[in-house]
């Protein structure tokens, strides 16, 4: 299976990711270690349940403490258990590296297009 992206405005590779109850768009984030991250505001209406709270490293070293979350996304077909950072410090939501395990990530820069897709757990 693969989910297909694309380029914003702001030339940034982007997916559309079905949180079951809404679609959001999330910058793929590959030095964001997390699953998921997004911005405060975003998070009205969303089903997240939560789970206390998380600590991450921002880009530049800094430490950022965030809300830590689980909701439900639709991940290649099936409903994945995924867990949300929810942090007024995030202009974007973002997806991170752990969410692309097991996955190929194609940005092409050129033809503007991005592809993730999952790999066979029997070639890994």
């Amino acid at each position: 299976m693969r989910i297909d992206g694309y380029f914003n405005s702001n030339d940034e590779p982007v997916i559309k990711l079905d949180l079951i109850s809404t679609t959001i768009e999330v910058l793929i984030d590959t030095g964001f270690a997390g699953s998921l991250i997004i911005p405060e505001q975003l998070s009205a209406g969303l089903e997240l349940h939560f789970e206390g709270f998380d600590e991450f490293l921002t880009a530049t070293g800094e430490l950022l403490v965030a809300r830590a979350y689980s909701a439900y996304v639709n991940w290649f077909g099936r409903p994945t258990r995924v867990a949300v950072a929810v942090t007024p410090d995030v202009k974007e939501p973002l997806l991170g590296s752990r969410m692309l395990r097991n996955c190929v990530v194609t940005v092409n820069y050129s033809k503007r297009s991005v592809s993730i897709v999952q790999e066979d757990d029997e070639r890994l």
